[in-house]
């Protein structure tokens, strides 16, 4: 897919034009330290590119107030709003990751590598205080183009001094190199006098996905941290308002997701945040045409896994149609047997109407470890109520303004008389992760669609309440689980007690249909629960 390129480099050396960029920012940082500090990187590298006022970052929270007047938002906006390219590599702790999984906010996305002196220091910094300006609902990846220097090991060590919202993300070179490509940004290894002290050139700039999935903007490199700030708040405020973002000068008209796919082309998306390996797994996709995304109840997608290679393994799967009540989209939930943690791509094939489409999206798939496996039985370790706490509900959980409907009834209640359920692992005051609390709004949120359905809430991690204050047992580093939380397995390799929050999803037959595993959106328990009600 297209991306406004940063420079048109028609009939030209993409190299050559990434060295001279290259020398031209050792120039740049020779010209600041030798006092040049009137001038910004931004006015020095494009004459007026979109800059910010004097001063430091805003301090101000995420409120999408409007930018200041200085800084021209409309030019740092993509002209069409369009979905992001794919991501799909390893994180510092060698599990696959996906652009998908990290929808709980803005995503900041840019290409560089460790041991680069200049572009990558200065942009993370500058990212770093925009994020920091912004505040929640922000979050940084670093994709690296040095795969053979920047291992999961190096990378590691890389991010433990940066903040819990930044991602190092690596791979194979063959991985990198079409994640680049699909993005549009050029690399190239330049070697030095020194042997194996090589530098690697690479496009600058930082993209920016929208909680939906959509790239909605780009910052060329220099590009000031008010700046940033001030585009968030504009996509942010649009999109509160549901009003059309300022569009460049000259731009052209934007376009749907499905507009301009050739005849026969499906674009496919795993909507599902988590994805088990070792069982049944239920995989809900999002299907877009020629003529837009597909919500047509009376298909049945045929989908067939493959290795990334493309070699089929197992047999064919059809998809289930599934339209949450109130809505007008339909997603597709296919229940696929993976043997292997990894990556993994599901070939689709549909027929709406008279029309053949085809298409593949790849998918991250997760060890499933100790915990409660995808198709067995529920653990049938009671989960404590108000009535067994005898209304004390600071002795059932840590959320300040809790919803008492979520702690009415236990597992072994609803398992009793066979109700569908869902259970919440979370933890509003221990936050092991930034993901920790947000689980609870969610089921906040869908109790109310789901009446018919029992959300329970339990605390993963034991505490004691000190006059009015939980009291963790143990620290941050190493908590002590809770009967439930053990009984569900979550605390076992490869996962540990820090990998809150978890979310299992529970059948009238006590069987566990689904789960989730940190960042989880609406869509993952939605479309589940619609399932399960209409009896598939």
């Amino acid at each position: 897919m297209g991306l406004r390129p940063a420079a048109n480099t028609a009939g030209r050396n993409p190299e050559a034009d990434l060295d001279a960029g290259f020398w031209l920012v050792v120039v740049l940082a020779a010209l600041c330290l030798l006092g040049v500090t009137g001038l910004g990187l931004t006015g020095l590298l494009s004459g007026g590119a979109p800059g910010a006022p004097s001063g430091g970052p805003s301090a101000s929270g995420p409120s999408p107030s409007a930018p200041a007047a200085s800084i021209d938002v409309a030019a740092l906006l993509d002209p069409a709003i369009r979905p992001a390219p794919g991501i799909a590599l390893t994180d510092p702790n060698g599990q696959p990751v996906s652009l998908a999984s990290m929808r709980a906010g803005f995503v900041l996305v840019f290409f560089g590598y460790t041991h680069c002196p200049d572009v990558c220091p200065a942009t993370i910094g500058t990212i770093e205080q925009a994020m920091a300006a912004y505040g929640p609902g922000v979050r940084a990846v670093f994709v690296t183009v040095d795969p053979e220097r920047d291992t999961t090991a190096s990378l590691k060590a890389y991010v433990q001094f940066r903040p819990s919202s930044f991602t190092a993300l690596t791979g194979s070179p063959s991985e990198i190199r079409a994640t680049a490509d699909a993005w549009g940004v050029h690399y190239a290894r330049v070697e030095t006098s020194v042997p194996g002290a090589y530098s690697m050139s690479h496009t600058g700039d930082v993209y920016v996905v929208d909680p939906a999935g959509q790239l909605r903007a780009q910052f060329p490199f220099g590009t000031s941290a008010d700046a940033m700030t001030a585009t968030l708040r504009t996509i942010a405020a649009a999109t509160a308002s549901a009003l059309p973002l300022p569009a460049p000068a000259g731009s052209p008209t934007p376009i749907s997701s499905g507009a301009g796919s050739a005849p026969g082309s499906l674009q496919v998306e795993v909507a599902s945040t988590s994805v088990w390996a070792g069982g049944p797994s239920p995989v809900i996709l999002t299907l877009t045409g020629p003529a837009g995304r597909i919500n047509d109840t009376a298909i049945q997608p045929v989908v067939q896994l493959e290795s990334t290679d493309g070699t089929s393994t197992g047999g064919p799967v059809t998809a289930v149609p599934v339209r949450p009540p109130g809505l007008n989209t339909v997603s597709y939930v296919a229940t696929v047997e993976i043997p292997t943690p990894g990556w993994w791509r599901l070939a689709v094939s549909a027929t709406p109407g008279a029309l053949a489409l085809i298409g593949s999206a790849d998918v991250a798939v997760l060890d499933q470890g100790s915990s409660a496996r995808i198709g067995s039985s529920a653990p049938t370790t009671h989960s404590p109520t108000l009535a067994y706490r005898a209304g004390d509900v600071r002795a059932l959980t840590t959320d300040p303004i809790p919803d008492l409907r979520l702690y009415q009834h236990s597992t072994t209640d609803a398992l009793a008389g066979h109700d569908p359920f869902v259970l919440v692992l979370d933890s509003a005051r221990f936050r092991v992760t930034t993901a920790c609390g947000k689980a609870l709004i969610l089921a906040r949120y869908l109790e109310d669609r789901w009446p018919g359905v029992t959300f329970i809430h339990a605390e993963p991690f034991r505490y004691a309440v000190v006059t009015d204050t939980p009291v963790l047992e143990g620290s941050l580093a190493d908590p002590t689980l809770t009967d439930v939380a053990n009984a569900w397995g979550i605390g076992g390799d490869p996962w540990g007690p820090q990998s809150m929050p978890w979310v299992f999803v529970v059948d009238s037959h006590g069987i566990v249909r689904a789960k989730y595993q940190g960042v989880m959106g609406t869509e993952d328990l939605d479309v589940i629960a619609a399932l399960i009600a209409q009896g598939d």
